[in-house]
């Protein structure tokens, strides 16, 4: 019985080595790199995740190269209110250059060269007062917000590289936001809104680039 229970324990032990060993080769398989998750995205409204860290390009986009005009999908990610906990990347789908159709959500990331991204940096330069109505309502506007500058850095790359084409600065003026909700995207009602861009800031800042040759 002795001999039998010092030949059983390291074998018991052999065996559980190995599939242990089976079970972490299947755990390595699951590839989790910026390469593979970058691969996952297909539409123009999913590049929005590259905006918040852009670590490696996307291998089928469309190669930029040549004369323009080039193909860009702009994002927007600026902050409306006070409240708001971050700058969701929003596409800015109506903008247009010559030559090109607008970039939609449905775009292929095969029919795009570039990606642009318009990061906000709220300011504290008063601008002017925002007026809203209560929804439903057609009198006169229920609540007043003041308007403060912000910034946007625009910054353009070349998506089937990742490589940085070019950056730009804009500063809106006036533009209060279509609407907004009593809790801003965070926790409690705003104190204050911020200046946002339109599609035509976004076009003059991009128009260089996207309608000249490549870089």
């Amino acid at each position: 019985m002795l001999v039998a229970r010092r030949t059983t324990v390291p074998l018991v032990g052999a065996l559980l080595t190995v599939l242990a060993a089976c079970s972490g080769s299947a755990e390595d398989k699951t590839d989790t790199s910026p390469e593979s998750e970058v691969k996952e995205i297909r539409t123009a409204a999913q590049l929005g995740t590259l905006c918040s860290g852009f670590e490696v390009g996307h291998p089928e986009a469309a190669r930029y190269s040549g004369e323009g005009p080039h193909r860009v999908a702009a994002f927007e990610g600026g902050y409306e209110t006070d409240t708001d906990v971050g700058p969701g990347w929003t596409l800015q789908d109506d903008v247009k250059f010559d030559g090109l159709p607008a970039t939609a959500l449905t775009t292929p990331v095969s029919e795009i060269e570039l990606l642009a991204c318009a990061e906000g940096e709220p300011g504290d330069d008063l601008q002017r007062e925002c007026e809203y109505l209560e929804f439903g309502w057609q009198s006169t506007p229920q609540r007043s917000y003041p308007l403060y500058s912000q910034t946007y850095t625009y910054t353009v790359y070349e998506l089937r590289t990742g490589r940085v084409v070019d950056t730009m600065t804009r500063d809106p003026r006036g533009s209060c936001p279509a609407r907004i909700s009593s809790s801003g995207g965070g926790s409690g009602r705003p104190d204050r809104l911020y200046a946002q861009i339109s599609r035509w800031t976004t076009v003059s800042a991009l128009k260089p680039v996207v309608e000249g040759s490549a870089r």
